[in-house]
């Protein structure tokens, strides 16, 4: 049974009740004591129904979810970000672009969710707000996020976005990172070396950053800001850094080899730095600011044709070193931490105009051996005079294409079709038509077999049949007979 009383001092009355496993439960009723002792009633049915097996707690817990707004879904989908090892940034990153979706869309409950009013607040934020394409995926991967919690969390009976796409980013791409060539890196952390402190960072303590993000394409986030001295080993074989599960981006420990020279470059410089503290001690989140000063102080331009340098750059050229090394792709894919070989050698790696053209010369040269008299033809250089306008004219011939050159066949000049047993002596079956031609054509005089010279220059034959025609003027001229 369940029981209404008004507390003290209280304009709502309360309802104490025990639920089907004995446990005793308060929910709040109305100002309105019938109401209150009516809805205690329903509760102790329920009560009843649940403790006999005939209500779904499922279906309770999907209705309980429903009568709770989306934004304080969106709370505790937040804090389950961060329950699971995100970083608060990003959960707070991740919330903001779902409740921007859910806010565009107007969805007050889970049921409101649905995939077309999804499509049309992405769409207001592409035209209304300029977005490019992969800012619009971020937000597509931030609300079916969320879809997909709310779903497994037993809080929607269904993943509502289930089918949202993301798209291609390369159709609408506008911020494009380049990779520093060795030149523009080595005179970047030469500048550094030598200059002031900026942002917090000493001009060593920078020059080191950049020579560890340059050789091993850690992230400028907690994989590098948190490396402690620990995480250096290098009189290893081969020398390592090590990040930490926990920091990295696919939450697995990456141990990155590095070169021997860098490794001692390393050891002088680490000797100073407690243990158990960063080594980057200070370092600022701006990085791409803080890279971009060191940039202009070494004349290396930040944006080029090619994209801009920005503190990701320096794993843009990691990993487009990498590739330019001849590594192996699977050896590429390790070392750049990624999911799959298509954003290793696809998104990151960039070839340079040398690269390619290194590539290129190292193609077989299928270019045809052309021969002197063929060259001459070709050219219309082989001292035959052009045909005339009135030739051009004839009405009785009409001139076709060159025929298509085959593959080359020695034919002997001298033999003819008795000799060779009735067969051609160049193996063309139509060799026979050339050289005789037709019935009609034997019988007019402006047709002519040709002469064993003309056989020979014409080698190369096609699968055309061809006569020759000779004017008054000694003008011999080839047509075809079909």
């Amino acid at each position: 049974m369940a029981s209404v009383f008004k507390p003290k001092g209280s304009t709502k009355y309360m309802i104490l009740y025990f639920d089907e496993n004995g446990r005793r439960r308060k929910k709040a009723g109305t100002t309105d004591k019938a109401v209150s002792e009516r809805i205690a009633r329903e509760i102790a049915n329920q009560v009843v129904l649940r403790r006999e097996g005939l209500i779904d707690p499922k279906a309770e817990a999907y209705r309980d979810s429903e009568a709770l707004p989306l934004a304080d879904h969106l709370s505790d989908f937040q804090r389950a970000l961060i329950a699971k090892g995100d970083t608060r940034k990003h959960a707070q990153v991740t919330a903001y672009r779902a409740g921007r979706i859910i806010e565009l869309t107007k969805a007050r409950r889970v049921s409101d969710l649905s995939l077309s009013k999804a499509l049309d607040a992405l769409q207001s934020l592409r035209t209304e707000e300029g977005f490019n394409q992969q800012t619009i995926n971020h937000y597509v991967r931030a609300v079916k996020a969320f879809s997909r919690w709310l779903w497994k969390d037993r809080r929607a009976r269904e993943h509502h976005l289930a089918h949202l796409a993301t798209s291609n980013p390369e159709v609408d791409r506008r911020y494009v990172r380049r990779q520093l060539t060795d030149e523009e890196a080595a005179r970047v952390i030469q500048a550094a070396e030598n200059g002031p402190k900026v942002m917090g960072m000493t001009g060593p303590d920078r020059a080191v950053l950049y020579l560890v993000a340059l050789a091993t394409g850690f992230r400028p986030g907690r994989e590098l800001r948190l490396l402690t001295p620990e995480r250096f080993d290098l009189d290893g074989d081969p020398p390592t850094i090590t990040a930490r599960a926990g920091y990295c981006k696919n939450k697995k420990q990456a141990v990155q080899p590095i070169p021997a020279a860098l490794a001692d470059r390393l050891r002088p410089w680490l000797d100073r730095k407690a243990p158990g503290k960063p080594v980057f001690e200070g370092m600022t989140h701006k990085t791409a600011e803080m890279l971009r000063h060191d940039l202009e102080a070494a004349g290396v331009p930040y944006e080029t044709s090619e994209g801009v340098a920005d503190f990701y750059a320096t794993r843009v050229s990691y990993i487009s070193n990498l590739v330019a090394s001849g590594a192996s792709v699977k050896t590429c894919q390790t070392l750049a931490r990624h999911s799959t070989p298509v954003l290793t050698i696809g998104v990151y790696a960039k070839a340079s105009l040398h690269d390619i053209k290194g590539a290129v010369e190292n193609l077989p040269d299928l270019t045809p051996i052309v021969s002197a008299p063929e060259a001459l033809s070709a050219t219309g250089t082989d001292g035959r005079l052009a045909p005339t306008a009135t030739e051009s004219a004839t009405p009785a011939i009409e001139e076709t294409p060159q025929p298509v050159a085959l593959p080359f066949v020695a034919c002997d000049p001298s033999s003819d079709l008795k000799s060779s047993g009735g067969e051609p002596p160049c193996g063309f079956e139509s060799h026979r038509r050339y050289s005789t031609g037709s019935d009609s054509q034997r019988q007019d005089p402006l047709f002519s077999r040709g002469s064993p010279s003309s056989t020979s220059k014409h080698s190369i034959l096609s699968s055309r049949h061809e006569a020759t025609v000779r004017d008054g003027k000694g003008f011999s001229r080839t047509f075809d007979d079909r």
